[in-house]
């Protein structure tokens, strides 16, 4: 089987690693077919040849695209240059990629929505309704109407971007899944967290003013009496319907 990438964006090497390693569990792929690429560190693009993967996985990161260029660090501007270009080259040639959080607010930027501050969602958990478009989608193969999933992120989408079909939503954030064409996709929640691991991202991002700080532990015990992960299925189905010999 050709691999996956599993594309961070993330600056904290320490949540780049957690979230692989989310990634790996969810995806039930092995190490070596599930390779890790951390944008901060290394130019990806230069080595990536669309022929040679199954698909591409970009996590989330702290990085808001609505900052104005002016205050964007030099990584965030870089690491926001590779990804358009990374969704580039997966529209035009065909490649199978899933963004999630800050790669979807990319992404719809790319297609020319941007992110709001109104759309944001504080650490915790929120009900996911699948549209009729979202319920006919082989990603959600299998998925309840309505779902359980882990957020956390200071804007969110709220206008379905140019050519993108809305397969998710919520009440807060309308928009936390799309699909653009046959093989690229986005979605504002976090598919590879379950409670365990919503508790060790909510460790590393603590003090980053995604909510109360003196709720975390709150947070963390209605995390831990969620109903059982569902969201992870997304990853395992994008696994088992883009994969190539």
């Amino acid at each position: 089987m050709k691999p996956f990438i599993m594309v961070s964006t993330r600056p904290e090497l320490e949540a780049a690693q957690h979230e692989y390693e989310s990634f790996l569990a969810q995806s039930g792929l092995a190490r070596q077919d599930l390779q890790h690429v951390q944008l901060e560190e290394i130019d990806f693009l230069d080595a990536f040849t669309a022929r040679d993967v199954s698909g591409v996985f970009i996590g989330g990161s702290p990085y808001n695209p609505s900052t104005p260029a002016t205050a964007k660090t030099r990584s965030q501007l870089r690491v926001e240059d590779q990804v358009r270009e990374l969704l580039a080259v997966a529209l035009k040639e065909g490649v199978a990629l899933l963004a999630t959080g800050f790669g979807l607010q990319v992404l719809a930027a790319y297609l020319g929505t941007q992110a709001e501050e109104e759309f944001g969602e504080e650490l915790g958990a929120a009900d996911i309704f699948l549209t009729a478009q979202g319920r006919e989608d082989p990603l959600l193969h299998g998925m309840p109407q309505v779902f359980s999933v882990f957020v956390g992120h200071h804007e969110g989408v709220g206008q379905i971007p140019h050519n993108a079909t809305l397969l998710a939503s919520s009440p807060d954030c309308p928009v936390q899944m799309i699909r653009v064409g046959k093989a690229v996709y986005g979605t504002q929640f976090n598919p590879e967290l379950d409670a365990a691991r919503f508790e060790q991202r909510v460790s590393i991002y603590a003090d980053a003013g995604y909510g109360d700080p003196d709720l975390s532990e709150d947070i963390l015990s209605k995390a831990r009496s969620e109903a059982p992960h569902e969201a992870g299925r997304i990853i395992r189905n994008f696994v088992t319907h883009f994969r190539r010999d």
